[in-house]
């Protein structure tokens, strides 16, 4: 039982890490200085801390609930990231129009689906681990405040040295998240029910798999296709 217990926990803290990682991608492909990544940083720190501080308080129909406006928010982050994300590479590339100041608060603002995701890993470390609802906040604060800083200043670094700071580079991510949040909406609950389904009821349709497959590879080559076209429209000897 320890063995699964310090496995949970360390999938909590490597939730917690990949959240804030996020958010300090956001921030470094921004260009937002220092003293600004510290402010976004610090917001994600006093939200944990004040979720762990009534984390304990809270009934279980409220917790439900919880859970399901976390999933709700999912998706609707992971269309507003595919959308905003096209706008942010859209309006850089066309119009030379930089908006990633604005756009890349959907992937660094606290959100209520990271608040959500907060709520459940104070939750479930004050379950696992047997620590008061501020020390779990407390940790999952510092896990935030250090990923968002260390996050954003090694993208801001990396992106500079090679060349790729810039809105483009910024949709491209926000895109790619966007898309990763609506697929976790579509394999995750399919995953678990399968797990809770007996062995012998479950199975897979190879047929669908690939026409599944298919229809997104397709789609992808298709937004890459017309990407080149039109880069090769407005080069110079273009039409």
């Amino acid at each position: 039982m320890s063995n699964f217990v310090n496995v949970l926990t360390a999938g909590i803290f490597g939730g917690t890490a990949l959240l804030a990682l996020k958010s300090g991608v956001g921030c470094g492909l921004s260009g937002l200085r220092i003293r600004e990544m510290l402010c976004f940083a610090s917001v994600y720190a006093l939200a944990a801390l004040i979720i762990g501080a009534v984390v304990g308080s809270v009934p279980l129909t409220l917790t439900e609930q919880i859970v399901g406006l976390g999933l709700i928010m999912h998706l609707i982050i992971g269309l507003a990231l595919v959308y905003f994300g096209i706008e942010t590479k859209k309006t850089w590339l066309s119009d030379r129009k930089d908006i990633s100041r604005r756009t890349f608060l959907l992937m660094s603002l606290p959100c209520p689906a990271c608040l959500a995701a907060t709520f459940l890993a104070c939750l479930f470390f004050t379950e696992t681990a047997g620590v008061s609802g501020i020390t779990a906040g407390a940790v999952a604060g510092g896990i935030f405040f250090a990923g968002i800083i260390g996050g954003g200043a090694g993208t801001s670094w990396i992106t500079t040295k090679t060349g790729t700071k810039n809105p483009s580079t910024l949709g491209n991510v926000m895109l790619f998240l966007g898309l990763f949040y609506l697929l976790c909406l579509l394999v995750v609950p399919a995953y678990l029910q399968a797990q809770s389904a007996p062995a012998f009821s479950t199975a897979t349709d190879p047929t669908g798999m690939l026409a599944a497959f298919g229809l997104m590879a397709a789609l992808i080559l298709l937004g890459a296709l017309a990407d080149r076209l039109r880069h090769a429209a407005t080069r110079p000897g273009g039409r």
